[in-house]
C-alpha cells in the first residue's frame, strides 16, 4: 500500500508541476500579447487625431514596432510569422518616402494582422490541450 500510495502522490505532483508550467507559459504570451494589441489599438485611434505630427506617428509606430519584436521572443512560431508581418509593415511604413510608397504601405497595413487572431486563438487552445495531457 505505501508503494501505490507513493506512486499517486508522485504522480499528482508531477502533473501539477507540468499545470503550472503550462499555466505560466500562456500568461506570460497572454501579457506580450497585451502590450502589443494595447500598442496597435492606441496607433489605430491617435493616428487618427488632427493635431498628431509626423513625429508623433513615428512615435506611435515605433512602439508598435517594438512590443511586436518583443512579443516574438516569447511566441511559437506559429504565432510568431504573422507577429513579423506586421512588424514587417509597419517597418515599411516608417521607412516611406514616396507618396507611392505610402499609399502601399498603408495597404498592406489593412491585412497585416490577418492571421493574428486565429493563430493567437488555436495557440489559447493548445494550452488547454497541454493541461490536459498533464493529467494523463
Amino acid at each position: 500500500m505505501t508503494w501505490y500510495a507513493s506512486y499517486r502522490s508522485t504522480k499528482q505532483a508531477a502533473a501539477e508541476s507540468c499545470i503550472k508550467r503550462v499555466d505560466e507559459q500562456e500568461m506570460l504570451i497572454r501579457q506580450k500579447a497585451e502590450l502589443l494589441l494595447a500598442s496597435i489599438a492606441a496607433m489605430g485611434s491617435k493616428s487618427q487625431a488632427p493635431n498628431l505630427t509626423p513625429e508623433g506617428f513615428h512615435s506611435l509606430a515605433q512602439d508598435v514596432l517594438d512590443k511586436a519584436m518583443r512579443f516574438t521572443a516569447y511566441s511559437p512560431v506559429e504565432l510568431a510569422a504573422p507577429t513579423y508581418k506586421l512588424a514587417g509593415v509597419i517597418q515599411l511604413g516608417l521607412m516611406a518616402r514616396t507618396t507611392e510608397q505610402k499609399l502601399a504601405s498603408i495597404e498592406q497595413a489593412t491585412t497585416a494582422m490577418s492571421g493574428w487572431p486565429k493563430a493567437y486563438y488555436d495557440l489559447m487552445s493548445k494550452y488547454s490541450e497541454r493541461r490536459t495531457a498533464c493529467l494523463r
